[in-house]
């Protein structure tokens, strides 16, 4: 049953994607995003160890939700996230560290932007458990790169539908001005997350420094409202300025504050692997973007403080992100 509701749910948002795409209702830029995180970046193959997502994001002014004197945006995102403990060569539980779990979802957002400030309402749906088809995905990967076959994937969290609203702003502040070709700016970001997927408030403050820095609202890992990368932009994707090289690095530090994480405490309804976490957790991430012309490429390398208590070292990993504006 869970696995039908999931199906019908992708396909559901797959034709309001389609319907979205073809209508072009609005005057300004879309764009299509591709985000990829990893920890073989790192050498490593533990904890979080594979993010991937594909997002479409609408030309703005396609909604009238909000008032008239704000710019709005709507985007729909597929994903997938798996986990795993440290050591994936045995086949028992490891009862001390953190459970092999996989997530599949679909999401669907509202952003708005008025000023130096930009809003994001999204709602996000999926499964946890076999039917998220993780295991599949890590079998397959491994196998095709020669790498450590998991072995205790048995012992993963079982199927639960799982849910998510979350809530996200953004500010620009400390800006240079746009008409010198070397600047900065800082952004800041506070929100929170409500459901059985994750309940948790965040915070972070993100610095940015290089040649002809877009006028967007950062660059983010995988997480809701991290498409604020390419829409929202002061310069149109069809403008002179957009035609030219940027090219900046940006240091980013966040603040977790969890109440409830279904991937360290276990499913919602029954009982599973389960580890204790700790309620707080800090992200700190140092990237580098390129731009040129419609085309944005970054990578971020990830350190991620310690999320159980049994934890023998924190999180590395690399992220890539790859966008494109039309």
């Amino acid at each position: 049953m869970s696995q039908r509701v999931l199906l019908l749910t992708l396909l559901g948002g797959s034709l309001l994607l389609t319907v979205f795409i073809q209508t072009g209702w609005a005057e300004n830029q879309g764009a299509f995003i591709f985000f990829l995180e990893n920890d073989v970046f790192a050498l490593t193959d533990r904890y979080y160890t594979h993010g991937m997502k594909l997002s479409w994001v609408s030309p703005d002014r396609l909604f009238s939700l909000f008032d008239s004197g704000a710019q709005r945006a709507f985007s729909l995102s597929f994903g997938q996230n798996i986990y795993t403990p440290a050591d994936i060569e045995r086949k028992d539980l490891i009862e001390d560290d953190r459970p092999y779990a996989g997530v599949s979802y679909f999401s669907f957002a509202f952003h708005r932007k008025k000023g130096q400030s930009m809003d994001t309402l999204e709602f996000v749906l999926g499964i946890v458990g076999p039917h998220s088809c993780a295991e599949q995905m890590q079998r397959f990967v491994h196998s095709l790169f020669k790498f450590t076959d998991p072995k205790g994937w048995d012992h993963q969290l079982k199927d639960e539908i799982v849910f998510a609203v979350v809530f996200d702003r953004k500010w620009k502040f400390l800006h240079l001005s746009e008409k010198k070709k070397i600047g900065y700016d800082m952004l800041a970001h506070l929100g929170g997350s409500l459901g059985n997927l994750m309940t948790a408030a965040v915070t972070g403050f993100q610095f940015r420094i290089g040649w002809n820095i877009p006028g967007d609202f950062g660059t983010f890992l995988i997480r809701p409202g991290g498409e604020s990368s390419t829409f929202f932009n002061d310069r149109p994707a069809h403008s002179e300025e957009n035609k030219r090289f940027g090219i900046h690095s940006y240091i980013y530090v966040a603040g977790h504050a969890v109440y409830r994480n279904i991937f360290l405490d276990g499913n919602t309804f029954r009982e599973s692997h389960q580890v204790d976490k700790y309620p707080f957790v800090a992200d700190f991430v140092t990237g580098v973007v390129l731009m040129y012309k419609r085309f944005k490429l970054s990578y971020a390398y990830v350190y991620r403080t310690k999320q159980f208590k049994k934890q023998s070292e924190p999180q590395i990993f690399g992220a890539l992100n790859f966008s494109f504006v039309y």
